[in-house]
């Protein structure tokens, strides 16, 4: 197939360091909804959507400024070809019930349905296969499930596929507020268009400058977020991924934590700050999950010497916002602005003798306590090193556990009613890698369903999942007997 001619004027936005983390992953959102989704008023949404946002209209591009390679956003500036596509859109119709892979109501633990439902088997892994190929930066995919096969109701999976190294969580959930907006016909404010040639991006300059005027910020502050793994490392890294997989027995599954278990375990750990004195103003919700699903992990079947550490990936946009004489940029940007939240290590014996809410309390002050300079020894850290294939791990430990919360993105709560849908029963996330394996040792808190049970979409392996699964069947029957 041949490539069309890419349009002209045109902008070229560079992507940062934060986005080359993930230039050879995808990350794929998925929604289960009851109904059939209108393929056509869904496209016509998309067009507009795209028109109007010209970046969603742009592809991605390997540029030289300088004599110096950059991975960059062309945008379109200028009135745009016929055959030149804005994003892609794909659907198949399942030959089988969905009854084959889930039951209907979605059980408490169920296995994620799979990737294909979501995602064309033909789209493009990594940025080379991206601009190779000429893809759009937005994929969509519908798979239907006939009433006629589904016991005379209908169901549509829906998949938004892109980049991850040019959307994070927050960025994709802006994404589809906007194609809500445009599904309702609502008014909303597409971002300017960026002026013609090379432009700069906000984040590396902003935190550019912040090293230029703070010359001595690695000898005053410490950050270790991200860990140089070199080829050896990468290849090590892999091989643990494929052994958790294959020999430990590592899969996904999706967890439904019912909103009366997430009460019950933040007022326990409310009660016992109360108990000590302390009014935990500080501590939230995500901060008590987070140490909940940590204690959880390494509760048992690990040795009480291993040094773990826990990966929370945390914005970064509240922070640049603040202190930035150009805060008005941040809070719009939807390209990668996360970081690892500056957690200390702990021996598996330090996390089984640390009370829960002293765990959290403990999370909550790390949390606050992240600066624009240990942002800043973030981004010097991957830029420099990029070749040496930094990743998101402490360097002292050797357990980590990622986790990831977009539920204050509500991207999970795309209303999809406005084109057939008539109630959300699910949500997914995968993240697809050159590789095409599995990434285990991580839970994502993709947000909640409408009865507001949280959705945990885990890789665990069978000993972890068992330990993670007991402990939730715990907490919901522990608040089950305190409503009666």
């Amino acid at each position: 197939m041949s490539v069309p001619q890419l349009p002209e004027p045109f902008s070229l936005y560079p992507l940062t360091p934060f986005d080359y983390l993930f230039e050879s992953s995808n990350f794929v959102t998925g929604w289960l909804v009851e109904g059939d989704i209108d393929r056509a008023e869904l496209e016509a949404a998309l067009q507009r959507l795209t028109e109007k946002w010209r970046m969603l209209a742009g592809r991605i591009q390997l540029a030289v400024n300088d004599k110096v390679f950059f991975w960059c956003i062309r945008i379109p500036l200028g009135p745009l070809p016929p055959d030149y596509r804005t994003f892609a859109l794909t659907s198949s119709t399942s030959q089988v019930p969905l009854s084959t892979y889930v039951k209907v109501p979605i059980p408490s633990v169920s296995t994620s349905l799979p990737l294909s439902f979501f995602m064309d088997p033909s789209s493009p892994r990594g940025y080379h296969a991206f601009e190779a190929s000429s893809h759009p930066i937005t994929s969509w995919h519908l798979t239907y499930f006939p009433a006629s096969s589904n016991g005379g109701t209908s169901y549509t999976a829906i998949g938004f596929m892109r980049s991850h190294g040019v959307f994070d969580g927050t960025g994709a959930s802006k994404v589809t507020k906007a194609l809500v907006s445009e599904m309702k016909g609502e008014t909303w404010i597409p971002p300017a268009l960026p002026s013609e040639g090379t432009v700069s991006n906000p984040i590396a300059h902003e935190l550019s400058q912040h090293l230029s005027r703070n010359p001595s910020l690695g000898d005053t502050t410490e950050y270790k977020g991200y860990a140089p793994l070199g080829v050896v490392g990468l290849l090590k890294t892999v091989l643990w991924h494929l052994k958790e997989t294959y020999w430990a027995g590592a899969d996904r599954r999706i967890v439904l934590l019912p909103k009366a278990a997430l009460t019950y375990i933040v007022a326990e750990v409310r009660r016992s700050l109360v108990d000590e004195g302390k009014e935990g103003h500080g501590v939230t919700s995500g901060d008590v999950i987070v140490a909940w699903i940590y204690k959880t992990i390494y509760s048992s079947g690990t040795s009480p010497t291993t040094v773990t550490h826990c990966t929370n990936l945390a914005s970064i946009r509240g922070i640049l916002g603040n202190e930035s004489s150009a805060s008005e940029m941040f809070p719009g940007y939807v390209h990668n602005a996360f970081v690892p939240l500056p957690y200390p290590t702990f021996s598996v014996s330090q996390v089984q003798e640390t009370p829960l809410h002293a765990l959290a309390e403990a999370f909550a002050s790390y949390r606050l306590a992240l600066s624009k300079d240990q942002v800043a020894l973030a981004y010097d850290l991957i830029k420099t090193l990029r070749r040496q294939n930094p990743f998101t791990i402490h360097p002292d430990a050797n357990d980590d556990l990622l986790i990831s919360n977009v539920s204050s993105s509500r991207i999970l709560e795309t209303d999809w009613s406005l084109i057939g849908a008539k109630r959300t029963l699910c949500g997914y996330r995968y993240q697809v890698s050159v590789a095409n394996m599995l990434f285990t040792n991580a839970v994502y808190i993709a947000g909640r369903l409408a009865d507001e049970s949280v959705v945990l979409d885990t890789s665990l392996n069978s000993a972890r999942m068992e330990l993670f699964l007991n402990e939730v069947n715990r907490v919901t029957l522990a608040a089950g007997k305190g409503e009666q």
